[in-house]
């Protein structure tokens, strides 16, 4: 009876064993059906589950850290509410501060200096030169350094490390499903929005950020998953945290239409304030690389702590002191205080390093910069007291626009952030006044990208390259392809042939990889029927110079490859089996051209 049962169970185990190995083939052929319909331009359909799914991961990952930061300002400091610096001890922010830099530059201490890049300006780099993948390593590296940095009261905003780690909640999974590199883009800028929106609670403001300053580009197949991403993240936010909006504003409205032309200077100044801040930024971020990576966050803290003392509101995001200038409990001198000195903290302590939010701290200045203006315009006469909070509101909206060179993004953050619709005219030509100011007279683009270009990065973005990194090569490359060795047995050549194949790989030559066409190889096999092997380098018919492409790649890559090694022919890769990898299309330059799509 023993060996009957042995030998039963041994049969159940290899039925097990067998059902096991054909569903992993179904779902490996499944999978890679579904990487061919991302790697087309039009994928909205599977693009958008994915936005949903990505929405979902950055807003749980955002929750987590605000938390965090929330529950370690109130257990540490003793205070009652989080942010509420100004009740603090002068000793205890300034300790606090140069603790945050000390822990930020002892974690980078041990980084490698390409561990450390974090932030927006990081989720750039990568979509740019990395086909849009983000490393673990730096998404850790934002989660500790973030917490840190806003636990301490440093002058960062929190969408900075929500933007990254909502970006990397759903990178890294596509990554580690192998999908192609035009949706890890399309998720990156998800993940990013996702994170903003679950931020700020802001959908559409997240989702106009990613594609004004990420994407750069509108498209309804970049769009539609963005724009998906940004509502499941807020929902989920708002089932955590309320619906409240980020400010208190009071009812507001524009006291008179002769106010316009004035609002129109204010935007004007403000973008100009937009210009010299991205300037001074750049020069601090610049000849700060002269420290080492561990000096910077360390000098930053002092610097913040010391501002702190001066100024307590500088700290932190300081919502409350934003609410304090829509209400108009702030005067004249104590705005140009709050103004110059956030200037300082937040250049000196972004500038040098400390992974924080550039935005938060945009509209903090924004604010204070159009309370101020708000104010001269009661002293001249222009305009009445209880209009000060819609300077506010417009300066919040102008500082963004220009600084980010984001209008669409800087009006919509404002209008969600306040909930107040009568905005829109003045903020409108606030906005544009700004970003015209910004980009055109004092002539500096947008705060990431002069960063990018001040590391030596060039963000290429023409409508070629729009098109080409919208689609994969899978969607475009040609199946008709199979693999050989140099020596090849007639079995393997008739088999090979069955299939009716374009294109034959030769491999294994001992030069580099070449395409013979397939009719060459048909024409030597009748022409020799009783060879029993064939030597494919000397079939009669011309080789074509092919060098490998991997199937995730997009048509961009595929280009600058065939580009920089002027190889006739790209043959595809699939490696969805580590260290094995299959052929499985061929492409051409003018597969290429003919995807293009202006």
């Amino acid at each position: 009876m023993t060996p009957r049962a042995d030998s039963g169970t041994l049969r159940d185990v290899k039925r097990q064993g067998e059902w096991l190995q054909r569903w992993s083939e179904r779902m490996q052929r499944r999978l890679e059906q579904f990487r061919v319909q991302l790697s087309r331009a039009d994928a909205i359909v599977p693009l958008s589950v994915l936005g949903l799914i990505a929405g979902t991961l950055a807003a749980l990952t955002v929750i987590a850290l605000r938390l965090l930061v929330d529950y370690a300002q109130v257990a540490l400091y003793g205070i009652e509410t989080p942010e509420d610096f100004e009740a603090m001890s002068p000793g205890l922010r300034a300790g606090a501060a140069i603790a945050g830099g000390a822990l930020v530059a002892l974690l980078f201490r041990f980084i490698p200096d390409d561990g450390q890049r974090v932030g927006v300006l990081h989720i750039l780099e990568r979509l740019a030169f990395h086909q849009g993948r983000l490393p673990l390593r730096n998404a850790l590296v934002q989660f500790v350094g973030g917490a840190v940095t806003m636990i301490a009261g440093h002058s960062v905003g929190r969408e900075g490390p929500s933007a990254h780690l909502g970006a990397a909640s759903s990178n890294l999974p596509a990554q580690a499903l192998h999908l192609p590199h035009n949706s890890l883009r399309v998720l990156a800028a998800c993940g990013a929005a996702a994170g903003i929106a679950a931020s700020f609670n802001t959908p559409l403001a997240g989702a106009a950020f990613a594609m004004e300053v990420l994407l750069m580009e509108y498209t309804v197949a970049g769009f539609a998953p963005v724009l998906l991403a940004t509502v499941s993240a807020t929902a989920l936010t708002r089932a955590v945290f309320g619906n409240d909006l980020a400010y208190t504003v009071p009812p507001l409205s524009l006291g008179s239409l002769y106010e316009l032309p004035y609002i129109l200077m204010c935007g004007l100044l403000i973008g100009l304030l937009a210009g010299g801040f991205n300037g001074l930024f750049q020069w601090v971020s610049v000849q700060g690389q002269r420290l080492s990576g561990w000096q910077r966050p360390l000098l930053g803290g002092v610097l913040v702590a010391l501002c702190g003392l001066l100024v307590p509101q500088v700290m932190g995001i300081g919502n409350d002191t934003v609410n304090a200038i829509f209400a108009a409990e702030t005067g004249l001198q104590f705005l140009a205080a709050v103004l110059l000195v956030k200037i300082i903290a937040t250049i000196g302590g972004i500038g040098l390093g400390l992974p924080g939010g550039i935005i938060g701290p945009t509209l903090f200045i924004g604010a204070a910069a159009g309370g101020l203006l708000g104010a001269l315009g009661v002293m001249l006469g222009i305009n009445g007291a209880e209009s000060l909070g819609l300077y506010a509101m417009i300066g919040m909206g102008a500082m963004m626009a220009g600084t980010m060179q984001a209008p669409m993004a800087g009006l919509i953050a404002i209008l969600e952030l306040t909930g107040e619709p009568d905005f829109i005219l003045p903020g409108m030509l606030a906005v544009v006044a700004a970003t015209i100011a910004a980009g055109r007279i004092v002539r500096r683009e947008s705060l990431f990208q002069s960063l990018l270009r001040a590391r030596g990065l060039d963000y290429r973005n023409d409508p070629v390259v729009q098109s080409l990194r919208r689609i994969g090569v899978a969607s475009i490359m040609d199946r008709r392809v199979v693999a050989l060795s140099r020596e090849a047995s007639a079995a393997s050549v008739d088999r090979a042939l069955a299939a009716q194949p374009l294109w034959v790989l030769l491999r294994e030559t001992g030069e580099a990889d070449l395409l013979l066409a397939a009719v060459d190889l048909v024409r030597a096999r009748r022409e020799t029927p009783d060879a029993q092997s064939y030597d494919l380098l000397a079939v009669p018919g011309e080789r074509l110079l092919a060098v490998p492409i991997d199937m995730g790649a997009t048509l961009q890559e595929a280009w600058d490859k065939l580009h920089d090694s002027n190889a006739a022919l790209l043959y595809v890769i699939s490696q969805t089996v580590p260290g094995i990898p299959r052929v499985v299309g061929v492409l051409t330059r003018e597969d290429i051209e003919s995807s293009y799509r202006y």
